[in-house]
């Protein structure tokens, strides 16, 4: 065989082993790069599955939290409105709505127009799933639907607890399409991947498709909190680039085996080193950015396609920079626009990166400038925490820095160093890019003011809340919608319900009153006046309900005015104890009757103590009075005390050693009521053998002290020292009466006796001297005659002062004055007569007539014309005194005025003329008389005064009143 032949086999064997070893090679290489995609697709499909577990977890954990916001349970008031919107514009979630425990909406913040929110207030949502398992106590995520938009939505929801128990639950909406949460899917897998989110029954909610191939590699991963099935599948044509260029070099390989095998190597080389040497000027002028550059050389094969695509992606190079260029002036323009803007915000705005351990400022505004007093000239490049944090805030600012670092927005209020002093901020930052450097925008808004109020209101609600539960009276409060927004403990407390305050807030009135009705003696009379009450809004004050268990309650009710209608309050009190305190007084002033008309001490002192075993149930009673000087002695007793005694006690004032009596004269000589909490304690040896109780030890005035011990320390109360002090009052004022008594009829005793000796012994040996001087008055001489007229006016005196002293007697005795009809003209027409039959140089006259009435007097109005009578002639200084008696007749009374011309009363006497014993200086009467007269008239229940005659004297003037 030829040389030529054998190297051209051998040639040939060696170019067959070796394409069928690089033949090996490709298909291992292929495989490996297939399982490769398989693997990467397999792992981006678990990151995004992953991803999503972590963000609706972390969604679940922020509906969680803002449940436990007070105001979010606050059914239907502003501050839940409130709070709602600041949850949807704190968060990403769409929207937020509270379904009370019922089912019922009462909030929801959702962008929505007042019209759509009206209706869906107050509407039914028990139905849904999602408040259903929230309700439950789950934090749920619900089945994606689909809104009118073709949005897809899903419901977070979770209960919200008030004192353990599940008052309503807090529901997030979010709009998948519009959310940020899908936004990672694109972020992790490759921009040639296809990515699709499906439900479990099937829905896709998101689709990134990348216009694959027929045959994609498809990986799957679910993901946990939903059970969505994420699915990537990545083009096989991705590995086409690598497989072409392995398999041009292994081709190559086996070309230039084959190239040397048939003799074309040179060729080849020739023509490989022309075409590199092109492709080679086309990247120098790539890499001088002269883009656009085309390889004119035609070439087939695989050089033709290298050449296509250097052309395509010089061509694709050009037209980026000219994009990169257009969307760099856009930028630009974006930037330019952004800092006016920025400089425009109306706020504080700074921009700043934070590098670790600085926060450097980037920028700041005007705004900045003014609040905080820095020109943008020396804050830019310095530290933020430096120039505007106070002391002690460094840790939270730092701590705000790196979490908007970390490229999440941060809301949080703090307190900066402003120019004017420390003020309250409300911070929001977001991330930013400002050229190379990642930074992050924020803007201070001032809350100071804000704060204050809030701080004020929450001071001015701790203080409403504290008086509130310390209210004595139980209170409920209800909105327009008769919705109850205020209720305390007191209420339940007397209500006698298992209910909490907290547990009544939000709930409907009419569903809480089937509860409270069974707790009335009547509970559909109850239903009734509520309602009505309700219906006509009619203020009602204490008005009396009867509850099941016997007791007493006192409601009250007041409407008020709110923005949307009116509201109601009602108040509670229980009355019982004061309904029983008052039926006790009652009791106790209807058996004091007695005790006031009893007769003598001692039944005083029985009735006393009766009344306080009997009425006031104090069992252990007794009166002790002082009857010897130094000791009291008791007066009356009860039986229990008495058995606990033994021995009934006399507390003396000198007793040695003994508390019991010591106090017993404190209290008594002090006159200050003392009442014993533990007389086992205070005073051991009170009741020998008896449990110590609790006691009162009341005085009397002078008499003595009522004592009273209960069954058990501390028995008393305010009221019980009341009655005690009551009963003791009326008791010591029994004893003066008695002893008031006592003491006029031993003084009555003695004045008859004195009467008697006036009327009999002295007024006839009286009689005996007139008689006899009349006798020696005609037998004396003139010199004689002088001392017997002398000796008969004084004797006639004294006769006349005897007849005084025995009416003013007669009347002092009398119990009472039984006046009867007096017939006025003739009582005075008669007194007349006498009084001129005896004084015959005095001048009496009628001025006009005497009115011919009855008046309310009796058989003693003679004595008092004849007094009046008497007194105008014997005060007159003129030798012929001159009397007038005039009559005025009114409705109910008549007046009769007795005119004379003596010297009159002075000023300063006219009220003190008729006291007893008073008299004129210039007078030789004994007052007696006038005494008299105004004794009688003020028991006729009349009037006598004097005045200023014209020109000179006096007229007394006596008021009667007429019969009827």
């Amino acid at each position: 065989m030829k040389l030529r032949t054998q190297i051209s086999i051998l040639l040939i064997v060696f170019a067959v082993l070796l394409s069928g070893i690089v033949f090996a090679g490709f298909q291992l290489n292929k495989e490996s790069v297939t399982g490769r995609q398989l693997d990467e697709t397999t792992q981006h499909s678990e990151r995004i599955a992953a991803g999503l577990d972590t963000r609706l977890k972390g969604l679940k954990r922020t509906v969680r939290l803002q449940a436990t916001n007070p105001a979010i349970a606050a059914h239907g008031t502003p501050q839940q409105h409130y709070a709602l919107k600041t949850m949807v514009n704190e968060t990403m979630f769409n929207g937020v709505s509270v379904i009370h425990r019922n089912g019922t909406m009462t909030g929801i913040a959702a962008g929505l127009d007042p019209e759509t929110r009206s209706e869906l207030i107050g509407s039914d949502f028990s139905d849904r799933h999602y408040f259903q398992r929230a309700r439950n106590g789950e934090t749920y995520i619900s089945a994606p639907v689909v809104a009118d938009s073709g949005n897809y939505i899903v419901t977070i929801s979770t209960p919200i607890y008030r004192d353990g128990a599940v008052v309503g639950t807090l529901n997030a909406a979010l709009h998948l399409q519009d959310s940020s949460i899908f936004r990672m899917a694109s972020k992790t897998a490759n921009r040639d991947s296809s990515v699709f989110i499906r439900t479990q029954s099937g829905n896709q909610i998101y689709n990134r498709s990348a216009h694959l191939s027929s045959d994609p590699v498809t990986a799957n991963a679910t993901v946990n909190e939903t059970g969505w099935i994420v699915q990537v599948q990545t083009s096989r044509n991705v590995l086409a680039g690598d497989l072409r260029t392995v398999t041009i070099y292994q081709l190559g390989g086996i070309g230039l085996v084959l190239a040397l095998i048939s003799g074309f190597g040179s060729i080849l080389y020739t023509q490989i080193l022309r075409y590199h040497r092109q492709l080679v000027r086309g990247f120098e002028a790539l890499q001088r950015q002269e883009y656009g550059q085309q390889v004119a050389e035609e070439a087939t094969g695989d050089w033709g396609q290298i050449f296509t695509a250097f052309n395509e992606l010089s061509q694709t190079l050009a037209e980026y920079e000219e994009e990169r260029v257009k969307h760099r002036n856009e930028l630009q323009q974006e930037r330019d626009r952004f800092r006016r803007l920025f400089q425009s915000i109306p706020e504080p705005a700074v921009v700043v990166e934070y590098t670790g351990n600085k926060t450097l400022i980037h920028n700041v505004n005007e705004a900045f400038e003014e609040t905080f007093g820095y020109e943008a000239s020396n804050a830019v490049g310095g530290d933020i925490n430096d120039f505007i944090v106070p002391d002690g805030s460094l840790e939270e600012a730092e701590s705000i820095d790196q979490l908007s670092s970390s490229g999440k927005q941060v809301t949080h209020e703090v307190r900066r160093e402003a120019a004017d002093g420390k003020r309250d901020f409300l911070l929001r930052s977001t991330p930013a890019v400002d050229g190379e450097d990642e930074v992050y925008f924020g803007v201070y808004i001032d809350i100071t003011d804000r704060k204050q109020q809030e701080r004020e209101l929450t001071e001015t609600n701790s203080v409403l809340s504290s008086v509130l539960d310390n209210m004595p009276v139980g209170i409920l409060i209800e909105d327009a919608d008769r919705t109850i927004t205020t209720a305390n403990k007191k209420l339940l407390d007397i209500l006698d319900v298992s209910l909490t305050p907290s547990g009544l807030i939000g709930c409907e009135y009419a569903e809480i009153a089937e509860t409270l009705k069974t707790q009335f003696a009547d509970p559909d009379q109850f239903n009734e006046t509520v309602n009505k009450i309700h219906s006509t809004r009619d203020a009602v004050f204490d008005e009396e309900l009867l509850m099941a268990d016997g007791r007493i309650l006192a409601r009250s009710y007041v409407s008020y005015s709110l923005p949307d209608g009116t509201g109601n309050i009602w108040l509670y009190r229980d009355i019982t104890k004061n309904r029983q305190r008052e039926r006790k007084l009652r009791e106790t002033l209807e058996k004091t009757q007695k005790l006031i008309q009893a007769e003598s001490i001692d039944e005083a002192a029985t009735i006393a103590v009766e009344i306080a075993n009997q009425t006031l149930s104090f069992p252990l009673s007794s009166v002790h009075l002082e009857r010897k000087d130094g000791e009291l002695e008791p007066a009356a007793i009860t039986d229990a005390f008495e058995e606990g005694v033994g021995d009934t006690p006399v507390y003396q004032r000198t007793a040695d050693n003994s508390s019991i009596d010591k106090l017993v004269w404190d209290v008594y000589t002090s006159g200050e009521t003392r009442v014993l909490t533990d007389t086992g304690a205070e005073i051991p040896e009170t009741i020998s053998g008896m449990p110590s109780s609790g006691g009162i030890i009341q005085p009397m005035t002078n008499h003595g002290v009522l004592v009273t011990l209960g069954d058990s320390p501390n028995r008393f109360d305010e009221f019980d020292q009341y009655l005690v002090e009551l009963l003791g009052a009326i008791l010591a004022t029994t004893l003066d009466r008695i002893n008031q008594k006592q003491q006029i009829e031993s003084q009555r005793d003695n004045l008859d006796l004195l009467n008697q000796i006036v009327r009999h012994d002295i007024r006839n040996d009286l009689q005996i001297l007139l008689g006899r001087l009349d006798l020696l008055a005609e037998r004396a001489n003139d010199a004689q005659s002088e001392h017997v007229n002398a000796a008969l006016r004084c004797a006639e005196n004294a006769v006349e002062l005897t007849q005084s002293a025995r009416e003013l007697s007669e009347v002092l005795l009398q119990n009472g004055t039984d006046s009867k009809p007096i017939s006025l003209n003739r009582v005075v027409r008669q007194q007349i007569e006498e009084i001129r039959s005896a004084n015959t140089d005095a001048e009496i006259t009628i001025n006009g007539s005497i009115p011919d009435v009855m008046i309310r007097a009796n058989e003693m109005f003679d004595s008092v014309i004849r007094n009046l009578l008497k007194n105008a002639i014997q005060h007159n200084d003129k030798q012929d005194p001159e009397i007038t008696i005039s009559a005025i007749d009114q409705k109910e009374y008549v007046q009769l005025r007795i005119a004379d011309n003596g010297p009159g009363v002075r000023d300063a006497q006219k009220e003190s003329i008729f006291g007893k014993g008073e008299k004129e200086l210039e007078s030789s009467g004994t007052g007696i008389g006038l005494y008299l007269v105004s004794t009688l008239i003020e028991s006729y229940g009349g009037d006598v005064w004097v005045e200023d005659n014209n020109p000179r004297g006096a007229v007394f003037v006596i008021e009667l009143v007429k019969d009827s």
